[in-house]
C-alpha cells in the first residue's frame, strides 16, 4: 500500500491488486491515514491527497488492470512457490513492454521468474516506509536491458526517491549485507558481555545518526584519510566476530518467542505499550528527519 501510495500521490494512475478483499480495504484505511499525517507535516496538499485517493484502484481481479498496466511493483509474500505464478499470470497478461520488478528484499527473482521478455524482468527494493523513506534497491538481472534500467531509475527519481544501482543480483543487496555485518558484530560484543544493546543503539545514534544524513560512509572515510583506515584495519580486522553461523543473539531471542514489537518482547518489553502510537510516532520521526535532511541540504 506505501508503494502504491507513492505513484499516487505523484500523479499515477495506480491499482492494488490483491487476493483478499480485506486485505484491499486495510489498505485503503492505511492509505487514507497515511495520506492524513503527510498532509499534517506539510509533504502533500490536501488537493494532493483527494487526487491521489481519486487515482487508486482497489481489485482482486489482476485481468481487469493488468493489461494497461506499464509498470508492475510485485510485493507478494518472499516465497518462490508464491512469486513464480504471479509472474506466470503477469507474463500471460502484461504488455510485452510493460516492466516487471520485484520488491523482494532477497531473492533471486531472475532464476524464479519464468517471462517471455526478461529484459523487462528488475528488482526494485523499497524501504519501509516505502511512502517516506528515499531509498529503492534496483538490481539488474543478467538479462535486464538498459531501456528498463533507465526506466526504472527516471521513474523513481520522479517520485521523489533516491534509487542505487546493484548491477548484478547478490544475496542481501547493499543494505541487508551492511545490517547483517554491523549486527554479527553488534551481537557479539551483547553475547560476550561487553556492552549492552542500549550502549550499542546510543553509539550508532550519537555519531553515525548525526553524520549520515550528510555524509556516507564512504565519504566518511576519503574525510578521516585511507591511511589512518588501512592502519586500524590491520589492528581490528582481525579481532572482529568471524562466526559464519546465524546470529547468536538473534537465534537466542527467537528461541525464548521474543521476537520483538509484534509479540510485545524483544530486547525490550512492550507489553505495556501502545504499539499502534509507537509505530505511528516512527513515521513522524523519520518525516521530521526527512525534513531536516531535505533543509540541510539545500542550504
Amino acid at each position: 500500500h506505501g508503494i502504491a501510495l507513492t505513484f499516487a500521490v505523484n500523479g499515477y494512475k495506480t491499482a492494488i491488486v490483491d487476493t483478499s478483499n480485506e486485505k484491499l480495504e486495510e489498505a485503503r484505511r492505511k492509505i487514507a491515514a497515511n495520506l492524513e499525517t503527510l498532509v499534517e507535516f506539510g509533504e502533500v496538499t490536501r488537493a494532493a491527497a483527494d487526487q491521489a485517493k481519486a487515482l487508486l484502484t482497489y481489485t482482486v481481479k489482476l485481468e481487469d488492470v493488468a493489461p494497461q498496466a506499464d509498470f508492475v511493483s510485485e510485493a507478494v509474500f518472499e516465497s518462490p512457490e508464491v512469486k513464480r505464478p504471479v509472474y506466470a499470470q503477469l507474463d500471460k497478461l502484461c504488455r510485452p513492454d510493460c516492466i516487471l520488478s520485484s520488491s523482494t528484499s532477497a531473492l533471486n527473482i531472475f532464476e524464479i521468474a519464468q517471462v517471455s521478455n526478461p529484459g523487462r524482468l528488475i528488482i526494485a527494493h523499497w524501504f519501509n516506509p516505502p511512502h517516506i523513506m528515499p531509498l529503492v534497491e534496483v538490481v539488474k538481472g543478467p538479462q535486464t536491458s538498459e531501456d528498463t534500467v533507465e526506466k526504472v531509475m527516471l521513474l523513481l527519481k520522479q517520485v521523489g526517491k533516491s534509487p542505487a544501482l546493484i548491477n548484478q543480483y547478490i544475496p542481501g543487496f547493499i543494505i541487508n549485507r551492511l545490517s547483517s555485518a554491523l549486527s554479527r558484530e553488534a551481537s557479539y560484543m551483547i553475547t560476550q558481555g561487553w556492552v549492552t544493546a542500549e550502549d550499542i543503539d546510543n553509539a550508532i545514534s550519537s555519531t553515525y545518526g548525526l553524520r549520515y544524513p550528510f555524509e556516507g560512509h564512504m565519504q566518511l572515510y576519503d574525510y578521516v584519510g585511507w591511511d589512518v583506515v588501512l592502519n586500524v584495519s590491520k589492528t581490528m580486522t582481525p579481532q572482529l566476530c568471524s562466526s559464519t553461523g546465524p546470529n547468536p543473539l538473534a537465534s537466542k531471542l527467537v528461541e525464548e518467542g521474543r521476537l520483538g514489537i509484534k509479540v510485545g518482547k524483544g530486547l525490550a518489553d512492550y507489553s505495556n505499550v501502545d504499539i499502534a502510537k509507537m509505530q505511528r510516532d516512527r513515521v513522524i520521526n523519520i518525516l521530521k528527519m526527512r525534513q531536516a535532511v531535505k533543509a540541510l541540504k539545500s542550504e
